[in-house]
């Protein structure tokens, strides 16, 4: 157990999917939370609300119109791949990174906590 004032095991700096991910991992291995971010709440998940961070194509139409070429195995390649995430990527695709990073922050974090 946490010997901080606050009486959580963790605290999450951080309010984005991945803060919010992690935060999530984490309450569901039994431990308790404090999560902290600067912006207000109606903020709360960060740059998804305004940029449409739910958007994931893979070798759409209008990538095949620009000439980029894309695959499902380009994108499972992740943030070095450049499907999903990089050159070949659309604007707004960095979901699949976000709600990785914190799942596997949250997971590792709960498991070093054990």
């Amino acid at each position: 157990m946490s010997s901080d004032t606050t009486g959580a095991d963790v605290i999450v700096i951080g309010a984005g999917l991945a803060g919010l991910v992690a935060t999530a991992e984490l309450v569901a291995a039994g431990r308790s939370v404090l999560l902290l971010d600067q912006e207000p709440e109606q903020s709360l998940g960060g740059q998804a609300f305004s940029s449409f961070g739910g958007l994931f194509l893979v070798d759409s139409p209008e990538q095949r119109r620009m000439g980029i070429r894309d695959s499902r195995e380009l994108a499972w390649q992740g943030f070095g791949g450049g499907g999903m995430h990089g050159y070949r990527s659309l604007e707004g695709t960095f979901l699949g990174g976000c709600l990785f990073s914190g799942r596997q922050a949250g997971r590792a974090l709960a498991i070093a906590l054990a």
